[in-house]
């Protein structure tokens, strides 16, 4: 919502909202005109032309209710975005996982080119400023198409990417063929079959695009060994020979040639941040800004300049040897990749994960997807479930859920127990690696903080 806010101020509009709890988003909101309430009141309304609602926001809040009493337009986010990319070309990023990083990934390299994009980000962009900007209403409009509440399906977009496609948002589609079919009707909304991007190690993807004329990129170790052959459909982006160390990652990254059927490397790619989901989100920002007429050396620039969103694999600090980081991961699928990130990263020292699980449907829908998600931790500590927007615990709980994971992983309870429990456990040398989509990213802070008076 806060990325809406900027936009509707980037287009001059008198813009007031409020939260229950004030945040740097909500700061940054002010610092810019914008009246920021905490809390929520009817009055706080006051004469506004329209209240832009969140998805999650139940259908008897007071402020709303206000609204539809005195005739206000209440709009959703898919409203807005229905409108605006309909305005200029847009590049929407969908996808279960990836989508914040990719997003961030093609507006930084379309600034860096000097294209001046609009976006909308699901997340903070140290290399952006900012998580939304309307920039050049000529210019691209890049868009993190978030399926909740199936709003991504109000877009238009002239460029679609793809990056996974696996059951998510389990309040929203009943089934994980419903999650699929939600898909398969946003890429059908991409009229230019090469626009759409897709990735091709990922099945559901696959299964969403269905259309072997879309692009598609992936990661291929067999290409520098036979270009020709590698696959039945060659990647039109490709990665080989990736590596990991404390500087980040590395590939050689090669391009398919469809009119000349000919495959060739354009030597090594460099980026600061580590794991193989994140080559893959690289690959498609390639796709993505080439596709919209961006010069490639400029975007292969930005790439290895870019430095992550706020909440992705976040160095939170060191003190006495040891490493806290924070990631959004929470679902099986992010934290095995974040986990492998660390595990590449890290390579020699004991990881403490910590998991502030997020709403109870999702958790009783994925339990038996769990499990596996924790091979490469050395200890898992399970938080309290982040209720978010839920009011039913559908029988779970953190001490359910550790015991599905078996022996290695213990209920730690709420942030201040949590924060005791890593503190009783962690050793000079560890990693201490916090996920979760709530509040769980504050633990990081009040675990360095603690470390720091210790050491003191």
């Amino acid at each position: 919502m806060s990325a809406i806010a900027h936009i509707l101020l980037d287009q001059g509009h008198m813009v007031s909202g409020s939260d229950l709890q004030q945040n740097a988003l909500t700061k940054a909101l002010a610092e810019r005109g914008a009246h920021i309430y905490q809390g929520h009141s009817p009055e706080q309304i006051g004469d506004a032309e329209a209240l832009v609602v969140t998805s999650a926001v139940r259908a008897e809040h007071v402020e709303l209710s206000a609204a539809r009493a005195r005739g206000i337009a209440v709009l959703k986010r898919a409203d807005l975005w229905a409108t605006w990319s309909r305005m200029r070309p847009t590049i929407a990023v969908a996808g279960t996982h990836g989508k914040t990083t990719t997003t961030a990934m093609i507006a930084y390299a379309l600034t860096h080119a000097g294209m001046n994009p609009g976006f909308l980000i699901g997340g903070e962009s140290p290399d952006l400023g900012t998580n939304a900007r309307w920039g050049d209403p000529s210019a691209p409009l890049v868009i993190e198409a978030d399926e909740y509440d199936r709003t991504f399906l109000a877009l238009v977009p002239h460029v679609a990417v793809i990056t996974n496609c696996e059951w998510d948002h389990v309040d929203i589609y009943a089934s994980a063929e419903a999650y699929q079919a939600a898909f398969q009707q946003f890429t059908a909304s991409v009229a230019e079959p090469h626009n759409l991007i897709v990735c091709a190690d990922d099945p559901g993807a696959l299964q969403a695009a269905q259309n072997p004329a879309a692009t598609h990129y992936g990661i291929d170790e067999m290409i520098a060994r036979d270009p020709a052959s590698c696959r039945i459909a060659p990647l039109d982006w490709a990665a080989a020979y990736v590596r990991t160390d404390v500087n980040g990652t590395q590939f050689d990254l090669w391009r398919y040639d469809r009119k000349r059927l000919a495959t060739r490397t354009l030597g090594t790619q460099q980026l600061i941040i580590p794991g193989a989901h994140n080559v893959r989100n690289a690959l498609a920002a390639l796709a993505a800004c080439t596709a919209v007429g961006a010069p490639l050396a400029l975007i292969r620039e930005a790439l290895a300049r870019y430095h992550g969103t706020l909440r992705r694999f976040e160095l939170k600090g060191e003190v006495a040897g040891i490493t806290v980081i924070d990631d959004y991961a929470h679902h099986p699928t992010e934290v095995r990749a974040t986990l492998a990130a660390a595990r590449e990263r890290y390579t020699n020292r004991r990881i403490i994960t910590y998991l502030q699980p997020h709403t109870y449907s999702r958790t009783k829908a994925l339990i038996a997807d769990w499990p596996d998600a924790f091979m490469a931790a050395d200890m898992i500590l399970i938080g309290d479930i982040y209720a978010a927007r839920e009011q039913e615990t559908l029988g779970m709980s953190a001490e359910v859920f550790a015991a599905a994971l078996g022996e290695r992983a213990k209920a730690v309870g709420d942030l201040n127990q949590a924060t005791h429990a890593i503190l009783r456990t962690v050793q000079t040398g560890d990693v201490v690696l916090t996920l979760g989509a709530g509040d769980s990213q504050l633990i990081g802070s009040m675990v360095l903080a603690a470390l720091g008076q210790r050491a003191e």
